[in-house]
């Protein structure tokens, strides 16, 4: 197994996050990826470091839209140049049922745009750590391209909740969902199984429509999780895509013996579907304990999903997400991989 690396997988994140009212040091912190890249050195893997900018991924445009784009390379510049403003863009307000179109062209009026939620603010090196995440994910999905069986993907930040022109959840570019259109250039059909403890909701939206990627997504119930609005068990796709979106939320303080039926659902829906690529968006939110989980995984039950998603016999990317009880990050990658790699 080989591994690709961010040179920003462990940068320092300087912004905050709005969390049940409160401003807080954001939960994406420094420490969560040098914990990931411990565990892929315990297991020797080949670790690859991704040099900024050596990527060529025409997927960025396919996936997110270019004012999108331009906005998350500009936006820091911007806000800066006003008066009286934070270190950090961050939208005080959003489009909403009466007035669905923002139309204002000042930095708070696009911050409300382009931001959906108070963890995605934007600060200095918002764009230089999410474009070269990107770039990790796209190369680690040309290395399965090139015949590797399977492949880690170590980026900062998260990519899960990015849409097609607005960030989310501390997710600013769709990592999996790049990843998946590369391995679309080749392969005729893909899966991407989302095991992250919330919803997958920026991949759900970027593929709805379609049939050549089935999204499925494993999460705590958003009754009582982010990202509350969506992951719900009747979105299931639409036009040629309905019937390719499989949401699993689960009831909170599930332990293995009741995650393991669902996670065993999603893996039937995935040999049905008879994919030619995986990709795993690998949180480890679900674990015991997780401030911003509400599942209750323990490090050995990582093992048995790795086992059993190596089983499947499928070239398979793991693209990293959430997980933030850093202490027992390297603990929880090791675990998995130790299944998948010993299954396979």
């Amino acid at each position: 197994m080989k591994a690709f690396i961010s040179p920003f997988h462990d940068h320092h994140w300087t912004g905050n996050a709005l969390v049940r009212g409160r401003l807080q040091l954001h939960h994406d912190a420094q420490g969560r990826g040098a914990q990931v890249e411990a565990a892929l050195k315990d297991l020797e893997l080949q670790c690859h470091y991704v040099e900024p900018g050596s990527v060529d991924m025409p997927e960025l445009n396919r996936v997110h839209a270019e004012d999108y784009l331009h906005y998350l390379r500009t936006a820091s510049e911007e806000w800066l140049q006003r008066p009286d403003v934070s270190f950090e863009v961050r939208p005080n307000i959003w489009p909403n049922r009466y007035f669905p179109v923002m139309k204002g062209s000042l930095p708070v009026a696009k911050a409300g745009r382009y931001l959906g939620d108070g963890a995605s603010p934007i600060v200095a090196d918002t764009w230089k750590n999410a474009h070269s995440g990107a770039e990790t994910a796209v190369m680690g999905a040309q290395a399965l391209l090139d015949g590797e069986r399977s492949v880690y993907v170590l980026s900062r930040p998260s990519g899960h909740h990015a849409m097609t022109d607005m960030a989310m959840g501390g997710s600013f570019i769709a990592n999996a969902a790049l990843a998946a259109e590369r391995l679309r250039s080749t392969f005729k059909r893909v899966v991407v199984l989302d095991i992250d403890v919330h919803h997958g909701n920026g991949t759900q939206q970027l593929f709805y429509s379609r049939d050549d990627v089935l999204t499925i997504s494993i999460h705590g119930d958003p009754d009582v999780i982010f990202p509350f609005i969506c992951g719900y068990d009747d979105e299931v796709g639409v036009d040629a895509g309905e019937g390719y979106n499989l949401n699993i939320p689960i009831i909170a303080g599930s332990e293995m013996a009741q995650y393991r039926p669902h996670f065993e659902r999603a893996l039937q829906r995935i040999s049905d579907f008879q994919p030619e690529a995986l990709i795993i968006a690998a949180g480890y939110d679900t674990f015991r304990g997780d401030p911003f989980g509400n599942l209750c995984l323990d490090t050995p039950d990582y093992s048995i999903l790795g086992a059993r998603l190596a089983a499947l016999k499928l070239p398979t990317l793991f693209v990293q997400e959430g997980g933030y009880v850093i202490s027992a990050l390297r603990a929880n990658t090791r675990s998995l991989l130790e299944g998948y790699l010993g299954e396979r």
